[in-house]
């Protein structure tokens, strides 16, 4: 059961990978293309800014759930880990989590609540919901309270596969099997 979980976690965030690094480039072309229409054509795409703000908005909050489960949260040591006895750094590394499950819940929540509040306002040029721009708060949320819990329980997350595909060194369709497909 363990491992099934972990596969669909790794997963999910190779999805979110994907996903994160196509939104930031679908911005950069849709702000690009705007620049060059604006300065050579004297004209502009009208909804380019309210899309390149929520692609924007998207890619900042995928990235915030997916930088948790590499444990890539700013952290203040004011002692060295090492000085400290191991208990200490154990109780405070369990602190660290139930304060970032503590946010991921405070997202899901109110980040819902703000969904469901700004579903009825419409943005001005793309004619879509405002609540668009904000699902994806709750939704970062689940992963941050996700894969927090993952450091609790003790189980590493962190696959060599999932690497591997990442750095372009193995295809997906093999990804979860043997050593190189």
């Amino acid at each position: 059961m363990k491992q099934v979980i972990l596969r669909l976690v790794n997963g999910i965030h190779i999805l979110l990978m994907e996903l994160a690094k196509l939104f930031i480039v679908a911005m950069i072309l849709i702000i690009f293309a705007n620049v060059v229409l604006r300065y050579v054509f004297n004209s502009g795409i009208l909804w380019s800014e309210e899309v390149a703000l929520l692609l924007a908005v998207w890619f900042i909050f995928i990235s915030m759930g997916l930088g948790i489960k590499q444990k890539l949260n700013i952290v203040i040591n004011l002692i060295k880990r090492e000085k400290m006895p191991a208990w200490l750094n154990y109780t405070l590394d369990l602190l660290s989590e139930v304060i970032v499950i503590f946010v991921g819940v405070v997202m899901i929540i109110y980040g819902g609540r703000l969904v469901g509040f700004t579903m009825t306002s419409i943005m001005p040029a793309t004619k879509w919901p405002a609540g668009i721009l904000y699902m994806v708060v709750p939704f970062a949320g689940l992963i941050i309270t996700l894969e927090a819990l993952l450091h609790i329980v003790g189980w590493d997350s962190y696959d060599k596969n999932v690497d591997e595909y990442l750095a372009g060194e193995r295809k997906l369709r093999n990804l979860f099997g043997g050593p190189h497909g």
